[in-house]
């Protein structure tokens, strides 16, 4: 049974996504066999479906997340790369409702899915679904809160269109202070248990207070060149995306035409439930498993336990993705795993969300009754 919460992963959490898939994009190889992931927003999905493996099962706790990534999956099916984007309004052309009802109509979905979001379009006119989970909603709030803050002068570091515009910015213009001020109020348990979490927030137990928690990851990603290119911090300071440069791995022109490519040849298959009872039911090994921040919200004595429970529903070799938010499981039985984290520095370096702690594990291919 699982330790989830059954209140925070109960509704529509994600529209947008919360997390930057390169990292997966770059861990699985190509053709990389049967995959096994968390279904989210389908966001993770489709970067891997380019990679061109077999067999992609999503599973998810969330029957809306599961219909959101069905949306993702069957409207790269449907549509062009610029149809795509205007679809779920992604900039440069965010679409209008007219536009998006037209391209609905061209999207093949289950009957249940589709009559979902047939009611979920309806209720809000055709306005974009983007921005409608809880984690996008919550974030849309809180960088009201950053504009009166840190005013135009914390927008204007997104003109910055260079690596050295943008670090001259951040040195001379940038309001650091009121930035910090943000940071205090802001990123702390109680307002996420508030406003997002509803008290299922990940209990901390990595060092430091919340407040340098959210220095340290956000120093990260300014580091990392123009804030124009980051999705998530376009969502702290506008509450949208504004810059196409900054839109997810999935709407880059590049890996968008192969997923297209690969999609005729890929089996994607929608699992309601927790991903590990999902794994073992399936019947077949998995090459590639994404379990996402999943284990930070783990409690004893499955956080102890959940890397030997997937064992058995893995190949030889198969690579792991784990991501930890605030919080490490504690005392994780590592038997059977070897740690190919250092493999893939660079990537994680450059992930954008930047508040993830991401480890990537290989399976050594022996079973736990054979040890």
């Amino acid at each position: 049974m699982s330790t989830q919460s059954p209140r925070y992963f109960h509704h529509l959490n994600y529209s947008l996504g919360n997390e930057d898939s390169t990292v997966e994009w770059a861990v699985l190889p190509e053709h990389g066999g049967r995959v096994l992931c968390v279904a989210g927003c389908g966001s993770r999905v489709l970067p891997l479906v380019a990679r061109q493996p077999s067999r992609v099962v999503c599973a998810d706790v969330s029957t809306s997340q599961l219909r959101v990534t069905e949306l993702r999956v069957e409207a790269a099916r449907a549509l062009d790369h610029a149809d795509y984007l205007r679809f779920f309004g992604y900039p440069p052309d965010v679409g209008t409702p007219e536009v998006r009802r037209r391209l609905f109509d061209h999207i093949a979905l289950s009957d249940d899915t589709r009559a979902y979001w047939l009611d979920v379009f309806d209720h809000q006119a055709w306005e974009s679904i983007l921005y409608d989970g809880r984690w996008e909603r919550t974030f849309r709030k809180l960088s009201r809160v950053n504009g009166v803050l840190t005013r135009e002068r914390g927008r204007s570091l997104f003109d910055a269109r260079t690596v050295e515009e943008h670090a001259a910015y951040l040195r001379d213009r940038f309001p650091r202070k009121a930035w910090l001020l943000t940071l205090l109020l802001l990123g702390n348990p109680v307002v996420f248990n508030l406003m997002l979490y509803k008290g299922d927030f990940p209990r901390k137990n990595v060092e430091g207070t919340p407040f340098q928690f959210y220095r340290q990851a956000f120093d990260k990603l300014f580091a990392q060149g123009p804030s124009r290119e980051n999705f998530f911090l376009q969502i702290v300071f506008f509450g949208a995306l504004r810059f196409a440069e900054g839109n997810p791995i999935e709407c880059r022109p590049d890996v968008y035409e192969r997923i297209r490519q690969a999609l005729p040849n890929v089996s994607i298959e929608y699992r309601l439930g927790d991903i590990l009872e999902v794994a073992h039911a399936d019947g077949e090994a998995f090459d590639f498993v994404s379990l996402s921040d999943v284990p930070s919200y783990f409690a004893p004595p499955r956080e102890q336990t959940y890397l030997q429970d997937l064992r058995p529903a893995l190949s030889p070799g198969a690579r792991v993705v784990l991501r930890y938010y605030l919080r490490r499981p504690e005392r994780t039985v590592r038997t059977g795993y070897r740690d190919i984290t250092a493999s893939f520095a660079e990537p994680i370096a450059n992930e954008k969300v930047g508040v993830y702690d991401i480890e990537v594990l290989a399976h050594d291919g022996a079973s736990p009754s054979e040890r």
